[in-house]
């Protein structure tokens, strides 16, 4: 497609999203595509043995990559018997080698989408399962086998343009049948499992009770706040936010070959003889190394601990009362003679 920037058509985008374009051009003539010049790129990149890479812009989210298509060698078709040069026939005789279906279209046709937003209870939408702030209605065509035009009802785009749209449709068919339930085709994306699916629409006037109720009983929004938004991790090379919230490395699960070691393997009590009493402030006690916790579980085997993870905190403890027995000794004052004072003589009651 020629975007109206490289083209040399002038053109203005009006407030609903559609392009006007100067002079007598139109929009088929604006953005017809070039296909000879095309096709000679894509001769001459499959001559050389190289890949075709094309810029995607996606709609979800506007995500923009790159796609390396493999070219087979070209083989051009005879088209000295065929005097049809229309763009689908251009299509069958030269595209159809890449497997690809190419249609103008501008970049604005994409936005145009509508959000399901709410669902009254009872109403056709309500019926059809239509899944609120999840759910986008993208396309909508006639349920009726002989409708001439009724492809692609909502082409053109606009806040306005699916209710305008469903309600000249229901009117027209209500007055040809008279009958209330009158079914249109919905194409509805679903963002949470992305996917596309038609939805059959029965609208009917008779749904419910009260003002504005509507005959398709939904609520919808329209424009840059209800877009259909990027698909996390759909696209490997331009995914930047992880689907995952939060992640954890550090295993927490219990295992019994991880039971704690005895500790006075790890640390050796100082002697009687080499304590000294700046050892008071200078000694910290030592870091005790323990594995992962527990994970809580309702198993009782769980919970079992292991005797040599006792039997080592026991020594610890007990290694520990003595040190600290040996070090209140070697604090208190003495006098010279090596005995301790004596007691402090009563007082005399008066």
């Amino acid at each position: 497609m020629l975007y109206p920037s490289l083209s040399n058509f002038s053109y203005s985008i009006n407030d609903d999203g559609t392009i006007n374009y100067g002079g007598n051009t139109t929009q088929e003539q604006a953005a017809a595509v070039n296909f000879e010049l095309l096709m000679q790129e894509i001769n001459t990149l499959a001559k050389h043995e190289q890949d075709l890479v094309v810029d995607v812009w996606n709609a979800k989210g506007g995500i923009v990559r790159q796609i390396s298509l493999p070219l087979s060698k070209y083989e051009p078709t005879d088209s000295s018997n065929n005097s049809d040069e229309s763009v689908h026939q251009l299509f069958v005789n030269n595209f159809k080698q890449l497997g690809l279906t190419l249609e103008s279209q501008h970049l604005t046709t994409a936005t145009y989408v509508w959000r399901i937003l709410a669902t009254h209870q009872g109403s056709p939408a309500f019926m059809s399962q239509l899944v609120p702030y999840s759910d986008y209605i993208i396309g909508c065509d006639s349920a009726y086998p002989t409708d001439t035009n009724g492809k692609g009802l909502l082409t053109k785009g606009g806040e306005s343009l699916l209710s305008k749209t469903v309600l000249n449709y229901y009117n027209y068919h209500y007055s040809i049948s008279n009958e209330d339930n009158i079914p249109i085709t919905l194409y509805v994306y679903n963002h949470d499992y992305d996917i596309l699916r038609p939805v059959t629409v029965n609208l009917s006037r008779s749904w419910g009770t009260g003002y504005n109720r509507g005959i398709l009983g939904c609520d919808v929004g329209y424009g840059l706040l209800h877009r259909i938004p990027e698909v996390v991790g759909k696209f490997d090379n331009n995914s930047i936010v992880d689907d995952i919230l939060f992640e954890n490395s550090q295993n927490l699960g219990y295992q019994q070959q991880q039971s704690l070691s005895p500790q006075h393997s790890s640390y050796i009590p100082e002697s009687a003889e080499n304590t000294q009493e700046n050892n008071i402030i200078n000694s910290p006690p030592p870091v005790m190394g323990a594995g992962a916790p527990p994970r809580a579980s309702t198993r009782k085997k769980k919970h079992v601990a292991a005797k040599d993870t006792f039997e080592g905190l026991d020594d610890y403890m007990n290694e520990e009362l003595e040190k600290s027995k040996k070090l209140d000794v070697a604090s208190q004052p003495q006098n010279a003679s090596g005995t301790p004072p004596p007691p402090p003589p009563p007082q005399s009651s008066k």
